[in-house]
């Protein structure tokens, strides 16, 4: 008998810490989402939402965005703005602690920005970028100055990024951080620390357990608890549903199955779109006529109509109304623009592949990213890559499709091997086009996909940079989406529909001018238990 009693004690324990998900109580909240979080330190997290989502809530920086007002307000730090609007001048709150007790310094802040970003063994070639030839200067042990050589008027938005404490990060070589174990428990000075680090089952499925941290300065979450689940798969999220308060991610295609169940949807755009970008240096798609038949020859309605919960774009500058910048496909001046440029079908043929005068085939290779492990042709991304591939072959391109796995995605850009890529890009707080479009980016480090030069454009690029004015901004705005258009150096696809799936038991989430999804966190201090 006292043997069966130990049975159920290890039994109930076993399912009090495997099973029970906190969803039941009033001050937990859990949320689910499919991947793995991979590096928990915010100088990394660009390019993983996982890792962006929780970083955010680990971790504060100088700014942050108020995805309920649209704008960068401060947050660590109180900011003063010379009136060269070069100077950065940043004063720290005496309030600010690191999760450790220790205060947040000017020493932090010199660390992050100077030691670690602008090291040139740091990893990240966007926050590089961004503070390339700025001067950093301590001024006391609470105020740091920023020293522009020219005027940037979105440089605020890269103060977001979470500040690192020099006494726990300092003692790790730069080259070295990305792998550091510090990242698998982090310390920040955001409204939640680590209480249980990162763990996945064998199934592949992982949670990470934060708790509210009780010195931050901003104001005290009334959510003691966060769990965040991860799945390996959706499906497996979905059958998990029950056990999670939010699923914050999920794919317009989704909304059918969220019908029924207790979850409600909440739709949103993100400044995001999914393109074919073309490779200018490539000897085919580098020809502008040839570029322009690819573009003619696909019925973007006919793929709209495939991939559900996408909103058509046709310029990748989000703040252009789309409906300006349509184009029509048409498939005779697809095939008349190919004719032109020396591609022919064969004698007396009117399909097949089309090859020049002496017999050198039209092929190209479109390229797209595989999520997961192995590549089996099944996600959207893949249905998409074949849509496009019998589109062009339709009118006599041959297509090879070349789908690279997740693990090979940066070697493979760095070697820019493909004529056409299919990738998605996220433009950020400030719609900021400068990585994806301007011609020093079109390095194999760089954001540049269809390695593009265009000066005029990146004059245009650098004066929307530098000017505040918002009537000046927009008129250049309009003259680069117009050279960007009749350079075609995109086919550019659609903005994906995203939908936060919650079941409702917290309230004041904003969304509506969210960049990216993890901005649902911003001002978590002020969200409410449903009565």
């Amino acid at each position: 008998m006292s043997v069966f009693f130990f049975l159920l004690l290890i039994f109930s324990v076993w399912g009090g810490l495997f099973l029970s998900s906190g969803v039941e109580s009033r001050d937990t909240y859990v949320e689910g989402m499919v991947g793995k979080i991979m590096v928990l330190n915010p100088l990394y997290s660009d390019y993983s939402d996982l890792d962006r989502d929780i970083s955010s809530l680990i971790f504060s920086g100088l700014m942050k965005y108020d995805s309920e007002k649209g704008k960068m307000i401060e947050d660590l730090a109180k900011v003063s703005i010379g009136s060269d609007e070069m100077t950065y001048t940043f004063t720290i709150r005496d309030n600010a602690f690191f999760h450790n007790g220790d205060p947040v310094t000017a020493d932090d802040v010199y660390y992050t920005y100077h030691d670690v970003i602008q090291s040139p063994e740091f990893s990240n070639a966007v926050l590089t970028a961004n503070f390339q030839g700025v001067g950093i200067t301590k001024k006391n042990a609470r105020t740091i100055e920023f020293r522009l050589s020219q005027p940037n008027s979105f440089f605020l938005t890269n103060l977001s990024v979470g500040i690192l404490p020099v006494k726990i990060y300092g003692g790790i070589v730069v080259a070295d951080l990305l792998m550091s174990d510090v990242n698998k428990n982090p310390v920040g000075s955001g409204p939640y620390e680590v209480s249980s680090p990162y763990s996945l089952n064998s199934r592949g499925d992982g949670k990470i357990t934060l708790k509210r941290f009780q010195k931050y300065y901003g104001g005290l979450p009334k959510i003691a608890t966060i769990v965040y689940k991860t799945f390996s798969s959706l499906e497996k999220m979905l059958d998990a549903k029950d056990d999670l308060n939010a699923m914050p991610k999920l794919g317009g295609e989704q909304l059918a199955k969220l019908q029924g169940s207790a979850f409600k949807p909440v739709q949103y755009l993100l400044p995001q779109y999914k393109a074919a970008f073309f490779n200018m240096d490539s000897l085919i798609v580098g020809v502008k006529a040839i570029r322009l038949a690819m573009l003619k020859s696909v019925d973007k309605d006919e793929l709209m109509a495939m991939v559900t919960g996408k909103t058509p774009v046709d310029t990748p500058f989000m703040e252009l109304n789309q409906g300006d910048w349509v184009y029509k496909s048409d498939v005779d001046e697809a095939k008349g623009a190919l004719y032109d440029a020396g591609y022919r079908y064969a004698d007396g043929e009117k399909a097949g592949f089309r090859k020049t005068k002496k017999g050198n085939p039209m092929k190209i290779r479109l390229a797209y990213f595989e999520k997961g492990d192995k590549s089996k042709g099944d996600s959207e991304d893949a249905t998409i890559a074949e849509f496009l591939k019998n589109s062009w072959e339709a009118v006599g391109i041959q297509v090879e499709l070349y789908p690279v796995l997740a693990d090979m995605r940066t070697e493979f850009l760095q070697q820019r091997d493909y004529d056409v890529l299919l990738a998605g890009e996220s433009l950020g707080y400030d719609l900021d086009t400068y990585f994806f479009w301007h011609s020093s980016q079109a390095t194999a480090d760089g954001s540049n996909l269809s390695n593009y030069k265009n000066f005029s454009v990146d004059s245009l690029i650098e004066n929307i940079r530098r000017y505040l004015d918002d009537e000046r901004k927009s008129t250049r705005l309009k003259q680069l989406a117009k050279l960007v258009k009749d350079d075609i150096p995109a086919l550019f696809l659609f903005r994906p529909l995203y939908i936060y799936a919650t079941d409702g038991k917290f309230q004041g989430i904003h969304l509506s001018q969210a960049a990216f999804s993890s901005d649902r966190f911003y001002n978590i201090q002020g969200w409410t238990a449903a009565e």
